[in-house]
């Protein structure tokens, strides 16, 4: 289970959203004693604000299922690793302007990453990891697009079988 910061790369969305907190549960299988195949799920970052001339409530929800394979050798207790991926991120922004339907976008798009990491070994099963990476994702709510990718800063731990 890893947690940890997520920027939004779109300066408009940015302003009004802000960067947030995300968490981000995986699980990987060992190929070989360097490489790894995973899944990872990401969510958190669900931000409310106030928007256009007359502050009407507004929500950004960004979140996904990334696939990844994972390469590091083992020097001692320590794994310093490099991971990429590719997956599926849902993005929902909700608009709600009193004298109109509610504006909803709610879409799915394909998101790509790189990262890299390091994972220290506390026992023979658990450890404790550090990841730091950068994701894609474009996004094109109401025709005009977004960029909704960024770095994620991400801090955890975990238990091997």
């Amino acid at each position: 289970m890893l947690g940890g910061y997520r920027t939004i790369k779109d300066a408009t969305l940015k302003s009004v959203y802000g960067n947030g907190f995300v968490f981000t549960p995986y699980l990987s299988l060992a190929i070989s004693q360097s490489l790894r195949i995973g899944a990872e799920y990401e969510g958190g970052y669900v931000k409310e604000a106030k928007i256009g001339l007359f502050a009407d409530p507004s929500k950004l929800d960004v979140h996904g299922i990334h696939v990844f394979i994972q390469y590091g050798d083992r020097i001692g207790r320590v794994q310093p690793y490099l991971k990429v991926g590719a997956g599926i991120f849902s993005y929902q922004l909700h608009i709600e302007i009193p004298s109109f339907p509610a504006d909803k976008v709610d879409n799915n798009d394909i998101s790509f990453f790189i990262g890299a990491g390091l994972k220290v070994n506390l026992s023979k099963r658990i450890f404790l990891m550090t990841e730091i990476k950068y994701a894609a994702l474009w996004a094109e709510p109401f025709n005009d697009q977004v960029d909704l990718g960024g770095l994620r800063a991400l801090l955890g731990f975990g238990f091997g079988l």
